[in-house]
Order: C-alpha cells, then structure tokens, then sequence
C-alpha cells in the first residue's frame, strides 16, 4: 500500500508516491542521508544534495509537472534553488510523518 501526496511547491504541482510502508532498506538509507550530514554545515545547498539519495530511496513514482520521470541526485533540478529546497524539505517531512506514525496498540 502506497501513500498518494500532493505537492505543495508550485514550481512542480502534482503527486508523489511514497512507499507505505517503508523497507528496512529504505528507512536505513533515509537514516544514513540524515545522519551524513553533519552538524556544521550551514551550506543548505550541500545538505540538500547530501540527503537526496535517502529521500529518493523511499519514493515510488514522481508525478511532477516539468520534473524528471525518474530523478536521482545526479539530475534533481537544483534551480529554482528555493523551489527545490522546498520540495525536498516537504519530502523529509513526509518520510519522517510515515516514521512517526503511531503503531496499532495490539490491545484493541
């Protein structure tokens, strides 16, 4: 089962698919994308590229106007830097949402 989103950054309307659930695969390479980035990197544009392959690991399908059919780091649109940084931002968020979610209490 898959998780349908809307984008919210204009420059690319549309949808994204991201896996639900994750794999462990997936959920490790998004944890070592985060984890690599270090805590005195104040470049954004560094910190964005450096977690694209966790984030790119964890989406299905990418139904974005004006957007690669299949991105990968190597050709996610950089520009327009503040679209693109939007985009990835609402993607962490979205992965870290499907981390957060509360388990079933088996007790129920």
């Amino acid at each position: 089962m898959s998780k349908i989103i809307a984008s919210p950054v204009k420059r690319w309307p549309g949808t994204v698919v991201i896996s639900d659930p994750l794999s462990y695969p997936q959920l490790l390479r998004f944890r070592e994308a985060l984890g690599s980035i270090g805590s005195d990197t104040d470049d954004w544009m560094a910190v964005n590229y450096a977690v694209l392959p966790g984030v790119t690991a964890c989406i299905e399908e990418y139904h974005l106007q004006g957007f690669p059919e299949q991105p990968s780091p190597e050709n996610w649109p950089a520009t327009p830097p503040t679209s693109s940084a939007r985009l990835i931002a609402w993607l962490i968020n979205e992965i870290n949402a499907l981390m957060a979610e509360a388990e079933p209490d088996p007790n129920e």
